[in-house]
């Protein structure tokens, strides 16, 4: 199936191609699918643009009480059909059976979008759809439905294939949207200036309405700009994004009903401050780790927090804000929330005297993901001689006893344990600040100290400036390589 609506879809080249051939795989028989992923990362407006080509039955949830849910299929089914009125249905098994006979004679894409919405009120749905799709159900055997159940809580949705759920088995696609790389988002933004894409990816990461909806599709035009669309779109409490990450956690299972939804936040914000160890973490929040665990498992379920194991280092796991507007909420907007929410506020003064902190505690952390995203998917064959089997950070103690933190460590597969590892190559990543010899040498120093699995390591220096120094050493050896904005972003 050609997609007229592709040239509208930017970087979800494959995610379409997945839904399309889905929609006209030619199976005689219904086909049940599972497209999932966070909030407003673009999941209803590819689902909507595919039934809209195909002509086939989009019906979104809302929140509300079963016998509403009813009526409202009732209502979208009878206008999808031409009904000179409202279709009745007194329960879910009329609903599955009048979905699964849209398919009858032709490939019909059905689509249930907020599907989670529908399970808080009628959890029997699961097992009434597995029953349809039984495979001698005549239900599915008659019937050449493609039925698609979206969902934005991923707690739900991630578990509606996995273990002994009634659905387990059923499904012949399992597509998960994440939010787009900084790569991608800067050709949906249209920015040109790369330290400003980046310093917005920073502020608003990969989910398209954050730029759109959210933003009524203002993004700032260059670094002049800056200052005035941080201000107008994310400081202002008038600003939708403001309160989006309050409204996520609200809306998500794994925390809306969190009996102290406070140490959910308490947590979020430790994270975005800096406290990236198991450690460092229960030290901030004064609590132990047995505590600690059920919270930190909801909001890694929940993709609030992401887990970066350390690619040399047994059980030296990092906690990470999952994305950017995470990390800039609970790192600034939170902390300053009432300062900014003042009537009359002085946004831009604020702005200026917290902009410091963006820059370590958001931008910062911000490059040093986008490093190891460029080392794991962009670094060619001639950077690393090697595939990156494993990629993340770690921190080492130095031969003058000082720790080093390496943002970037590109380990083989080669050891029973990440200790016996060998490394190909270690990498720093600084932005915004000059990059000299002394984090060159420093960086040196941290390949002599992983010892003999390093000694062929590659250097790799991440940075927006460096020193004429460190240009001059990098074009005399083979062993260091810079990596500017320019070759991150694949200019």
């Amino acid at each position: 199936m050609e997609g007229n609506a592709l040239h509208e879809i930017v970087g979800r080249t494959s995610e379409w191609s997945a839904l399309s051939q889905f929609a006209s795989s030619g199976a005689a028989e219904a086909t049940l699918g599972i497209v999932w992923g966070r909030r407003r990362v673009g999941k209803s407006f590819l689902l909507q643009s595919l039934a809209q080509q195909v002509g086939g039955f989009h019906f979104e949830a809302v929140r509300g009480a079963p016998a509403e849910a009813l009526r409202s299929f009732g209502e979208s089914i009878g206008a999808y059909q031409r009904s000179t009125a409202p279709l009745a249905f007194l329960n879910w098994e009329q609903v599955i059976d009048a979905l699964m006979r849209l398919g009858a004679e032709r490939e019909t894409v059905v689509v249930l979008d907020e599907f989670p919405y529908l399970l808080e009120h009628s959890p029997e749905l699961e097992s009434i759809i597995q029953r349809a799709f039984s495979p001698r159900n005549p239900l599915r055997t008659e019937s050449r439905t493609r039925l698609i159940l979206c969902g934005s809580a991923t707690t739900v949705m991630g578990n509606l294939l996995s273990g002994s759920a009634p659905l387990r088995g059923r499904a012949g696609l399992d597509l998960r949207i994440s939010p787009f790389d900084f790569r991608v988002t800067r050709t949906l933004h249209g920015i040109e200036d790369l330290a400003t894409a980046l310093r917005t990816y920073a502020v608003i990461g990969g989910v398209a309405a954050y730029a759109r909806e959210m933003s009524e599709n203002d993004v700032p035009s260059g670094p002049g700009d800056f200052d005035r669309w941080i201000c107008r779109r994310v400081l202002s409490p008038a600003a939708p994004l403001f309160s989006e990450i309050q409204l996520l956690l609200s809306e998500d299972p794994a925390t809306s009903k969190a009996r102290k939804l406070n140490l959910y936040h308490a947590t979020l914000a430790a994270v975005a401050s800096g406290n990236h160890t198991w450690g460092s973490l229960t030290s901030n929040l004064g609590m132990s780790g047995a505590s600690l665990k059920p919270i930190m498992d909801a909001l890694l379920n929940a993709e609030f927090v992401v887990r970066i194991a350390d690619p040399i280092r047994e059980n030296r796991a990092l906690y990470q804000p999952a994305d950017s507007m995470l990390r800039f909420h609970y790192a600034l907007l939170r902390r300053h929330a009432e300062r900014l929410g003042r009537h009359g506020a002085d946004t831009q003064g604020i702005w200026h005297a917290i902009e410091p902190t963006f820059r370590s505690q958001v931008l910062g952390p911000c490059f040093e993901s986008v490093a190891r995203f460029w080392t794991t998917h962009f670094a060619d064959h001639a950077t690393l001689g090697v595939p990156p089997d494993h990629v993340g950070p770690t921190t080492l103690t130095l031969a003058d006893g000082t720790d080093a933190e390496l943002d970037v460590v590109v380990a083989a597969d080669d050891g029973t344990v990440p200790s016996e590892r060998t490394v190909h190559a270690i990498g720093e990543a600084k932005v915004a600040r000059l990059f000299t010899l002394r984090e060159l040498n420093r960086l040196k120093a941290a390949r002599d100290a992983l010892g003999e699995r390093a000694a062929a390591a590659k250097l790799l220096i991440f940075g927006s400036a460096f020193d004429d120094s460190v240009r001059e050493v990098a074009a005399t050896r083979g062993d260091l390589e810079l990596v500017d904005l320019r070759r991150l972003y694949g200019e």
